[in-house]
């Protein structure tokens, strides 16, 4: 049965690629934020098929098999008030973690991702006037959604991790992954690496757009449908 909170059904956008889950760390005075960009795509079989065969052998420049792993999210808010704000929290496999829309649209996004129950708690405070000091954040939250995926990987040409994810509610989507970093002095961003990190990110996405051009039985051409605006999709009256 699908589980799902109405009042926050609209604020699942078709995203067929963004920018994800940037995250920091700090080595002395130098901060190194990690950049993810990612393109979703339609499954079909004969793309599968391409996958799991390497295009019929040796089609790919280089090609590795990931394997399988499989997931289990529980999503969560308070009466729609963080999806609105593009604050998604959720619950991998028992353990919390939050992304929270920084930038762009619907269609390209920016992202950063914390994982943790207290990183969480903060995000939870920062987004909501309330506070969550000696609770648990299913006092506070309720949950919005729940599925399981499965998913299959393979790393392709070197650089490019590609999913394909099968829901347990029958959602099948794809999607392409490029990982890149920049360092920052201070910690401080100035103008010129904020445009750096600007055009990084553009640049991979372009990359990710001329590498799934040139694999078309793997990636044919479409408007995928993300698995959360899938299951409230689905979970409509």
């Amino acid at each position: 049965m699908l589980k799902v909170c109405t009042g926050s059904r609209h604020v699942f956008p078709r995203i067929s690629c963004y920018f994800g889950r940037i995250a920091s760390t700090h080595s002395g005075r130098v901060q190194i934020r990690r950049l993810e960009v990612e393109r979703k795509f339609l499954v079909t079989p004969v793309a599968v098929s391409y996958l799991r065969s390497n295009g019929g052998g040796s089609r790919f420049k280089k090609y590795e098999s990931l394997g399988k792993q499989t997931t289990h999210d529980t999503y969560y808010d308070r009466n729609g008030l963080l999806f609105s704000k593009g604050v998604y929290i959720r619950r991998r496999n028992g353990h919390w973690e939050a992304k929270v829309r920084t930038g762009g649209d619907f269609i390209n996004s920016t992202f950063t991702e914390v994982d943790g129950n207290n990183a969480v708690k903060e995000v939870i405070e920062q987004n909501l006037t309330v506070s969550v000091d000696g609770l648990g954040i299913e006092e506070v939250l309720e949950p919005c959604a729940e599925f399981v995926t499965e998913r299959e990987s393979w790393m392709i040409d070197g650089r490019f991790k590609v999913d394909v994810d099968t829901t347990d509610f029958g959602h099948i989507v794809g999607e392409v992954e490029l990982t890149g970093t920049l360092r920052y002095a201070n910690g401080e961003h100035s103008e010129e690496e904020e445009e750096e990190e600007k055009k990084l990110k553009q640049k991979m996405d372009q990359d990710i757009k001329v590498f799934m051009q040139s694999y078309p039985q793997a990636f044919p051409a479409g408007r995928p449908l993300g698995k959360l605006s899938a299951y409230f999709q689905q979970a409509r009256p």
